[in-house]
């Protein structure tokens, strides 16, 4: 690969100036990154990275962006940091395959957050985010990760999370932890043959639809 073909800091920069005088997503599809560090940053549209590959990790921290954000089939051979993000509008991560952890503690998303097919290689934190449409999850994958020896487990976290909405996780499958403790869902969790290799943590967790454990399988249960 060329590093021709990779785009500079520079021509981000301008796709995202461009996008804001136009008033429309500022558009990375299909666009090869070395990484992406654009924390801290406002952003007054939405930004789409969908089939983009990205060589390392994206860093996105504390951002505020006032719109959708795409990574729908988007490959991320780094980690994804969303920590304290504020999102107006739907989270896409669709058929996404990211080869490290997933960080988006405390995040906040005016929309849905799609994980339908997503695969992730360590955990995948939403711990103290809220979502305030659905969060759906069909045939996400979540695998151990092992690097120099060191084992980071395919965990779910979901502590003190807000869905304003659904849990749709069925055919799930995670390696480590789904870890629900406190956890509030205003509508249904189902996770409908669902495969979880260790614990299924749901202590104190408070959903006020139906819990669906049809078919589900895990390791422990805690309660």
């Amino acid at each position: 690969m060329e590093n021709g073909n990779i785009l500079s800091k520079e021509q981000i920069e301008q796709e995202i100036l461009i996008s804001k005088a136009e008033s429309r997503l500022s558009n990375f599809r299909g666009k090869i990154l070395s990484s992406l560090f654009l924390q801290e940053r406002g952003f007054e549209t939405g930004l789409d990275f969908e089939g983009a590959i990205i060589l390392g990790s994206v860093y996105l921290q504390n951002a505020q962006i006032n719109g959708l954000l795409n990574f729908n089939k988007t490959i991320i051979k780094g980690a994804l940091y969303l920590g304290s993000a504020n999102i107006h509008g739907d989270l896409n991560l669709e058929h996404a395959d990211i080869r490290g952890v997933v960080n988006l503690v405390g995040m906040k998303i005016k929309g849905n957050l799609n994980f339908n097919e997503l695969g992730v290689s360590g955990f995948l934190s939403l711990a103290k985010a809220r979502i305030d449409g659905n969060l759906n999850a069909k045939k996400i994958k979540l695998n151990d990760s092992y690097n120099a020896g060191l084992v980071i487990k395919g965990d779910l976290y979901l502590r003190d999370t807000i869905i304003n909405g659904n849990l749709d996780m069925e055919n799930g499958m995670i390696e480590g932890s789904l870890d629900l403790l406190n956890t509030f869902i205003s509508q249904n969790a189902n996770l409908t043959k669902s495969l979880i290799k260790d614990s299924l943590v749901l202590k104190q967790s408070k959903i006020q639809g139906e819990l669906i454990t049809e078919n589900t399988k895990y390791e422990h249960l805690i309660k």
